[in-house]
């Protein structure tokens, strides 16, 4: 089962819009090397929609040879397209791959019934023998999922959710109902906010944004919940809190590039129609200064 704290990371292109391998290679591994657990790839963040299947493929593979270097890393594809059967070769593929999981979103764009939605995720679990995930991502999909819905799924073999909505009743519904009824099936929750009211309710894996530009806060704060320090977890629970509202200034994605160039890497282009500010923008200087000031807080907690 994945366990952790990981990141929906994001993907880094060439000014002429083509995958910079290079850097994702470079990110992946200053992720690992500062406490990530894990790899959620060509997701939301990753912008998967904007990416060929090939192209995604290739992320899965890049992730892969990064992985082996590193002990108890997790790689959980998203495999998720508006069509069934790209989501099913997507997900053949990263299985093939040797991922540990793979995930999907509803099929998108247009809107279906509940049937049609069942029908989509059966076709990718009947098509791989790893656990396949439901990414509950009512924002970006025309799909709200329900504790009916999810219970259907489960009698077609999902193993679980990975939940984007940060609605409560949804969470502690599905995750209360497979632990009363001693189901093997797994609640993630897709961001941050509320880990900690969520891992002492038992829930004790998520998948954040915050990872890509800020991991060690995330690790931190992590460490200190499962290490039982609940003060300063608490505490730094705070600080990653506050920290987040301030990032929450444009689209995620575009965001987590604008940050992790403030902080001085070069993150090279997002795909088109994406694209961040020029390298004189006062922005800049203030997404430093807010992370500089976020990390002097937690790192303050063991002094």
């Amino acid at each position: 089962m994945i366990k952790g704290a990981l990141v929906p990371n994001i993907t880094f292109f060439n000014e002429d819009n083509t995958i910079n391998f290079e850097k994702c290679r470079w990110h992946m591994k200053w992720m690992f090397d500062n406490g990530v657990q894990g790899l959620f790839l060509t997701g939301s963040y990753g912008v998967g929609p904007l990416m060929s299947n090939e192209e995604r493929i290739e992320i899965f593979k890049l992730a892969k040879d990064v992985t082996v270097q590193y002990k108890d890393r997790y790689l959980f594809a998203h495999v998720g397209c508006a069509d069934t059967a790209s989501a099913v070769s997507l997900a053949k593929a990263a299985e093939e791959i040797g991922v540990a999981a793979v995930s999907a979103v509803p099929p998108f764009y247009y809107t279906y019934t509940e049937d049609r939605v069942i029908e989509y995720y059966k076709a990718i679990i009947d098509a791989v023998s790893i656990p396949v995930y439901a990414y509950n991502n009512p924002f970006t999909t025309k799909t709200t999922m329900t504790l009916k819905t999810i219970k259907k799924m489960q009698e077609v073999g999902l193993k679980g959710v990975k939940d984007s909505s940060m609605n409560v009743a949804f969470i502690t519904n599905v995750y209360y109902d497979a632990k009363l009824n001693n189901k093997d099936f797994q609640t993630i929750i897709g961001t941050s906010t509320g880990w900690l009211p969520f891992y002492q309710m038992g829930i004790d894996t998520m998948i954040c944004g915050m990872s890509n530009y800020a991991p060690e806060i995330i690790h931190k704060m992590y460490t200190y919940t499962v290490n039982g320090e609940m003060e300063k977890a608490e505490k730094a629970y705070r600080i990653m809190m506050d920290y987040s509202a301030k990032c929450k200034f444009d689209d995620s994605t575009i965001a987590c590039h604008m940050i992790l160039k403030a902080r001085g890497f070069d993150c090279g282009y997002l795909r088109s129609p994406m694209s961040i500010p020029k390298d004189n923008d006062p922005k800049y200087a203030q997404l430093k200064n807010e992370f500089d000031e976020a990390w002097a807080s937690i790192c303050a907690l063991d002094s």
